[in-house]
This record gives structure tokens, C-alpha cells and sequence, in this order.
């Protein structure tokens, strides 16, 4: 409200400094009293003036600060709506995904249990999937599934389908291996289809599906304890699998491929390396981030 009145005052730093009062009597001082006015009258327009002035500037003060929240009201509601819109439109998928070194047990929102294995991922719709039992699944999972609608696993190489049941599903690499524990599975890739039930397997070899009686049925699923079984697997399988139950990395050099056959705990890493290495004829040195190094033993 100053400018109105210092504008014309010669000290308009110390005019501010004064309360209205003062304002009034130093500023009458300079005021030239129109003839058609009395000077009573011509002050009490002056405090009219001033006042006027004043209680606009709070006006505008107040009208700024209801502006000022209802533009944060409305970038809040536009922040919740695409927050919203993200979690349901734009990315409608729930993830569970396990690290290398890890193994967990997650309970589906249908009461469906699932172990899943180091370095392994689902996918799937979690607000309908009660309605849609369907899910992705990328590494390996040992599934109990409540009996209800039909539930789908899919997988880059092949779609499982089961009602009730429990059942192993491995997909790593170029390889599938579905193992039925209850229940039956349906595996289907491209046009083939089969059904598996208990101690029976699926494999995928070459583009074709193949199902066998499975006399290692016990320990396919032994993983969730720990424990892990080969027979006569790629010694590079059996690395992998090193280094996804303790997190590390291999560097190995050159050398013929070779099979083991044998098991493991994910216990201590130096056993497992003990275990794999000295039947194969091979040494190892644990180096600093996490890397070992591997190399045949010289004659």
C-alpha cells in the first residue's frame, strides 16, 4: 500500500518504517487541501485511501495463495492419476524376481505356492489373477497350484497348463525340462501337445517334445532343499549352476568338453569346487570380485 503514499515523500525509507498513524500525520503535512473539501474531510479520505489500500493488498495476498493450492491440488491429482494409469494400464504386470545366491517361496494371490530357484523371474497380472491364473516364468520354479481355473505357465520354449497339481519347471538356455511331482500337466509347443503325470517328464530336444519315466524324479525338485543332482550333465551346465547358488563368476580356459556326474550342496563353495574339480582333473583359484578361475592341471 507504501507506493501509493511514499511515492511523493522525500524520505520513502523512513516513510515505510512508520506505522499508519504516523503515516497519516507526516503525510498530511504534504497534502493540499482542495477548496471544495474542509481539512477534516480532506483527511478522513486520506484514511479512507489507505485503508482501501490496504485491505486490496490483502486481498490479492489472499487470492495468490488460494491460486497457489489449487494448482497443487491439481499437479497432485494429474501426479496420482498417471501414477494410477502407470500401475494398471502401462505396466500391469507384477514381477518377482530372485538374484543369483538366492531362493525364495511366494505365495500367488489365488493361495498357489511358488519356490523359486537362484537367478529366476514370474511375471504376471496380480489385481486378475484370480480370474486369469496365467503367468511368465523365466529360470526355474517348483509350482503347488490351488485347484480353481485353468493355470498357465508360459515359457519361451513351451505353455504349461494344469488344474491342480505340483510340478517342477526348468527353462534356462535352449533347454526344457517340466517334471510332474501330482496331478497332470499339459505341455504344449507349437502343434504338439503331451500329458505328464507323477514321475513323469517333458523334455524339449530339437524342436520335439518328449516324454519319459523319470527314475531322478526325487531329486529334480531337491534344489529347494539345497542339494543339487547331475548325471552325466556339460560341465559348463554345472558351473552355471555354481555360480547362480553362490554368486560368482567363472573364468575358465580352454579345455575339452567334458560331463559330470554327481551333486552338490550350496552350503560352502569350496566343497562344491572340491566336488566338481578334483574328479575332473581340474584346478581353481578364488580371485577378488567374486571371480575363480579355472584351468586343467598340468601333468
Amino acid at each position: 500500500m507504501d507506493e501509493y503514499l511514499y511515492k511523493d515523500y522525500p524520505d520513502a525509507d523512513e516513510f515505510k518504517k512508520l506505522d499508519i498513524e504516523q503515516k497519516v500525520l507526516r503525510y498530511t503535512a504534504l497534502y493540499r487541501v482542495s477548496y471544495q473539501l474542509s481539512k477534516d474531510e480532506a483527511l478522513q479520505h486520506l484514511k479512507s485511501k489507505i485503508e482501501k489500500g490496504y485491505h486490496s493488498d490483502k486481498e490479492q495476498k489472499n487470492n495468490k495463495i488460494r491460486g497457489i493450492y489449487w494448482i497443487t491440488s491439481v499437479a497432485a491429482s494429474v501426479v496420482i492419476f498417471f501414477g494410477i494409469w502407470y500401475l494398471y494400464i502401462r505396466k500391469p504386470f507384477f514381477e518377482v524376481a530372485v538374484t543369483k545366491g538366492q531362493h525364495i517361496e511366494y505365495q500367488l494371490p489365488d493361495g498357489s505356492e511358488v519356490a523359486m530357484n537362484a537367478d529366476s523371474k514370474i511375471t504376471f497380472r496380480k489385481n486378475n489373477f484370480i480370474e486369469n491364473r496365467e503367468m511368465k516364468l523365466e529360470g526355474e520354479a517348483f509350482f503347488s497350484v490351488k485347484k480353481g481355473k485353468k493355470f498357465t505357465i508360459v515359457t519361451k520354449f513351451a505353455d504349461i497348463r494344469v488344474l491342480g497339481t505340483s510340478f517342477n519347471v526348468f527353462v534356462r538356455y535352449d533347454s526344457l525340462k517340466v517334471s510332474c511331482f501330482t496331478g497332470k500337466d499339459c505341455v504344449t509347443s507349437g502343434d504338439q501337445s503331451l500329458i505328464i503325470t507323477p514321475g513323469e517328464s517333458i523334455t524339449l530336444r530339437y524342436g520335439t517334445l518328449i516324454k519319459f519315466e523319470d527314475k531322478n524324479i526325487n531329486s529334480v525338485g531337491s534344489w529347494r532343499n539345497g542339494e543339487f543332482y547331475f548325471e552325466n550333465t556339460p560341465l559348463s551346465f554345472v558351473f552355471k549352476e555354481i555360480e547362480r547358488q553362490f554368486n560368482v563368476n567363472f573364468v575358465v580356459t580352454k579345455m575339452n568338453k567334458e560331463y559330470f556326474t554327481g551333486s552338490f550342496t550350496n552350503k560352502n563353495l569350496v566343497n562344491a569346487l572340491d566336488i566338481v574339480c578334483i574328479p575332473m582333473g581340474l584346478t581353481y583359484e578364488i580371485g577378488s570380485n567374486s571371480k575363480i578361475f579355472i584351468s586343467e592341471k598340468t601333468p
